[in-house]
């Protein structure tokens, strides 16, 4: 992190008065922004060494920085957390939680002293929380990794609109930004499109910031591209666009180059510290992603291993670890290209011997704007049915003409549509849970057959 702290200063003492981050209508320089965090940073060091932020916008920006600054353990508390996760997260890390500023006449010297380490907290697939452990070897790495990728450089406009507790965002959005001395517009959370399943608000920011770049949840491009097909124009200016944290149609990511979204993929985890593939911004496809600068990339037994310095140091209070992390997904590399296949605990046996990942026919179903969650399971006759859980009539024949370019074993020969609101169906983090699916499945009377190519639903 000292690079990114030494950055901050130096656009402070150059560029002053030029723009950083921007909030709605609340904006900072260079020079106030880190009067800011030195002035939050002598609050922080005076409290907890352990403080779990839960503030948004410019303030977590602020409260992020500054309590690296001051050498407090960060624990981002994820605003999808449940009251129960949260409660879990605190307890576990022992993080006290701060959801306001601390407010100090005195400031702390933008001298970062190291060793300041940060906690993420993933939801996984059981819901309880573990906390993954990184510190400056594996941020600095990751920052870096990415501004290479990307060619991020002083004339960017970064559009953040993930939550600022997730990684990613958190690299993407602050880190990266401040190392290149690009400025930073954060989205207002209605305006994102995660929350609201209208993408129409997220294209005007767009079209009324002009970002060159940003960073999307798959969620938020199917809805982006929705609203470019009614009719909303992308940005003039935009160069980037990476999508991640789950399969993307080709179909979908083919048609958002189509309409002006220069969309790349990207792959990575929290206990690798975010991104560890992603395809360069200046490949013409959407999908050639590779290693990013420093990572070890390799398959062992199908698995993808991760290696190099921005791999974790452990789980908090868990055996320390070091080495090559293996991700538990699968894949594999051609021409020095990663391809993901989906996670191995969820590959699918059907009878014939066929093993099919179902985050790819999923995303199939995901492309649709009325279609916030799916997951594709196998009943007990060996049946493949997808569940869609629809907030709307999606778009039959689209949906067909995803699941027909996928292979003939993988194609689901039936699809049930299902309440978003069916307990337990779609999880806090927003992915359906295929458990509570499978059990919507086999209790649901006539299934609807996928219908044929050509033939109306």
């Amino acid at each position: 992190m000292t690079p990114i702290f030494n950055a901050l200063a130096r656009h402070a003492e150059d560029r002053p008065d030029a723009r950083a981050f921007r909030d709605g209508a609340r904006s900072v320089s260079w020079a106030e922004l880190a009067e800011a965090i030195a002035r939050a940073a002598a609050g922080f060091a005076a409290g907890p060494r352990r403080v779990g932020l839960r503030l948004t916008g410019l303030n977590y920006v602020i409260g992020d920085l500054a309590a690296t600054l001051a050498g407090c353990s960060v624990v981002p508390v994820p605003g999808f957390f449940s009251a129960g996760q949260i409660a879990h997260l605190l307890r576990d890390s022992g993080a006290t939680l701060v959801d306001r500023l601390p407010r100090m006449s005195r400031s702390q010297p933008l001298a970062y002293s190291g060793g300041a380490e940060r906690v993420i907290y993933t939801s996984g697939t059981t819901g309880r929380p573990k906390g993954v452990v990184l510190g400056d070897r594996q941020l600095t790495a990751s920052a870096f990794g990415l501004a290479q990728v990307i060619g991020a450089g002083p004339e960017d406009r970064y559009l953040s609109v993930l939550p600022q507790a997730q990684l990613l965002e958190q690299i993407c959005g602050i880190f990266l930004p401040i190392l290149a001395g690009a400025e930073t517009i954060i989205c207002p959370p209605d305006a994102t499109g995660l929350f609201t399943g209208d993408g129409r608000k997220l294209a005007r920011m767009a079209t009324l910031f002009r970002p060159t770049a940003t960073v999307l949840a798959p969620r938020q491009l199917t809805l982006w591209v929705a609203a470019l097909r009614g009719g909303v124009r992308a940005p003039d200016g935009l160069r980037y666009v990476a999508v991640g944290g789950a399969p993307v149609s080709p179909s979908l990511i083919a048609e958002a180059r189509t309409l002006g979204l220069p969309v790349g993929e990207g792959y990575g985890l929290s206990e690798a510290c975010s991104v560890v593939a992603m395809t360069p911004a200046d490949a013409q496809g959407g999908s050639a992603m590779v290693p990013v600068e420093g990572v070890d990339l390799r398959i062992d037994d199908g698995e993808i291993v991760v290696g190099g310095p921005t791999v974790m140091s452990g789980y908090l209070d868990g055996t320390p670890h070091s080495g090559a992390w293996r991700t538990g997904d699968l894949g594999r590399i051609e021409e020095g290209r990663l391809v993901v296949m989906g996670r191995r605990d969820a590959m699918i046996l059907r009878a014939s011997g066929r093993n099919i990942a179902p985050e790819w026919v999923e995303a199939a179903a995901l492309a649709d704007p009325a279609v916030p969650a799916a997951a594709l399971v196998l009943l007990s006759d060996d049946r493949l049915v997808l569940v869609l859980a629809a907030t709307a009539a999606p778009d039959m024949g689209a949906l067909v003409a995803r699941l027909v370019q996928l292979p003939p074993y993988a194609r689901p020969e039936a699809l049930v549509m299902a309440d978003p609101r069916h307990a337990g169906l779609i999880r806090a983090s927003g992915t359906a849970d295929r458990q509570v699916a499978r059990q919507i499945a086999s209790a649901a009377g006539a299934l609807m057959p996928v219908p044929t190519p050509g033939v109306a639903a």
